[in-house]
């Protein structure tokens, strides 16, 4: 269900782009949602905490409505994203890379980091792969031995992250051939 939404979002806002109508209709249309992590599921590599409607296990921790709000902004203001065309060293609307755009979606919620993927595995706290929530940052291993790519985790294994295979700003799914042995963890900034 979530994929046919995204996908519908992704078309929706490309579309709408020349109206104007993008940027109001891409963050509702995701449901990018903000609620608790309620319950494990799958049996992915990359298990991810869902939302289920059912009691928090203690094992979690509650997001604070303060937490909530930030999350809902990190995730309006990286949908704005989408399309942005991707370019190594970029950071401008003519182009960005992957840390790039995760600093400057955090940086327009008032939340400083790093400029590169290397340096932002280094900021926050360590969630491992069962407690993933929304507004995390999930990095991987592409073309470096150290972290040389990064995202923020949306909920159900997808990532929107600023893609070179894609060549833009994008939402992929974190449990796909080329990302699941790639990855090599989380960190929670909010």
């Amino acid at each position: 269900m979530m994929q046919s939404t995204l996908t519908l979002a992704v078309s929706d806002a490309r579309s709408d782009a020349a109206s104007g109508q993008a940027l109001r209709s891409v963050p509702a249309a995701f449901d990018l949602g903000l609620g608790l992590p309620t319950a494990y599921r799958g049996t992915a590599a990359l298990e991810t905490a869902e939302v289920e409607g059912e009691p928090v296990p203690s094992a979690l921790p509650s997001l604070t409505s303060h937490a909530a709000t930030e999350i809902d902004h990190i995730s309006q203001t990286a949908a704005r994203y989408l399309g942005t065309p991707y370019r190594f060293g970029g950071d401008g609307a003519d182009g960005i890379d992957c840390s790039s755009f995760v600093q400057q979606v955090f940086h327009a919620n008032q939340i400083d980091l790093p400029r590169t993927a290397r340096e932002q595995i280094n900021v926050g706290s360590n969630v491992a792969p069962g407690e993933l929530r929304k507004g995390d940052l999930v990095f991987f291993q592409t073309y470096a031995e150290y972290p040389s790519h990064v995202g923020i985790y949306l909920g159900d294994g997808k990532m929107i992250h600023a893609s070179s295979g894609k060549g833009e700003v994008t939402i992929s799914d974190m449990n796909s051939d080329y990302y699941r042995p790639r990855y090599l963890g989380a960190k929670r900034v909010i």
